[in-house]
């Protein structure tokens, strides 16, 4: 059973892959930027990146007066970068360049065409610039409800309505009272009297009520009703005279 054996085997043997995947970290190195298929691209970040880390971790040592933690990263990261000159530029520009970056130090472009011959996916694998920004972290929610928010539409909705029926309210006491000042002086007498609703205080009318409002005249169904129930009884009181004004017979 293949029970925890992470990796891609990439239908080749053992050695064949890691001679493979070691000439292709070299190659990212020298030229920090190559050209392969998705899968190859995906395995060779694996290695090129704990390389760079045991290169980090040597030279932090380095600073803290350990020298040998160094000599011994460079002689393991030696055992798969066999080139000398490449081996120094990891330590000596690579590994500076990404030592306040934990991790994340290549990047997988992959491209639209496909290799002639087998149509496999094409990638580029590369290094990351040294004055490239991380990839910026999300800001929690919470944080957008500390930004002070207007009111509420259902709140302002709820407002204008109760702020226009002030208003209509005022508009209408202000329209009745301006009304009932002429039809006070149209029925004031010319002797200059005050109305029936007495004077004011101080000597002058005072205000008229407002006219009662009469009730709604009938419809025209009951005043039907009514002329029907009038002639109805009319009727019956006619037919009653006349029956008391005819002489009763006599009795066998």
């Amino acid at each position: 059973m293949r029970h925890r054996r992470d990796g891609r085997k990439l239908g080749i043997t053992a050695s064949h892959r890691k001679a493979m995947l070691a000439n292709m970290v070299t190659s990212l190195f020298d030229s920090e930027r190559i050209q392969t298929t998705v899968p190859k691209a995906k395995e060779a970040r694996r290695l090129a990146e704990r390389l760079i880390t045991f290169a980090r971790r040597g030279n932090a040592a380095a600073v803290g007066g350990h020298e040998e933690k160094r000599l011994a990263a460079r002689r393991h990261v030696a055992q798969t970068v066999h080139n000398s000159e490449i081996l120094r530029k990891l330590f000596n520009e690579i590994a500076p360049r990404f030592a306040d970056r934990p991790g994340g130090y290549t990047r997988i472009l992959r491209l639209g065409s496909v290799r002639v011959g087998d149509s496999a996916r094409r990638a580029i694998l590369e290094l990351v610039k040294k004055d490239e920004e991380k990839r910026k972290k999300k800001m929690p929610r919470k944080t957008y409800h500390k930004v002070e928010m207007p009111a509420a539409p259902a709140e302002r909705e709820k407002a204008r309505p109760a702020a226009a029926s002030a208003e209509g309210a005022a508009a209408a006491s202000q329209a009745t009272a301006e009304g009932q000042a002429p039809a006070a002086e149209a029925a004031a007498p010319a002797g200059g009297t005050a109305p029936a609703g007495g004077a004011s205080p101080t000597g002058g009318a005072a205000p008229a009520k407002a006219p009662k409002v009469e009730a709604a005249a009938a419809p025209k169904k009951d005043k039907a009703h009514k002329a029907e129930a009038e002639k109805a009884s009319g009727d019956k009181k006619a037919k009653a005279k006349a029956a008391e004004s005819k002489p009763k017979g006599k009795k066998e």
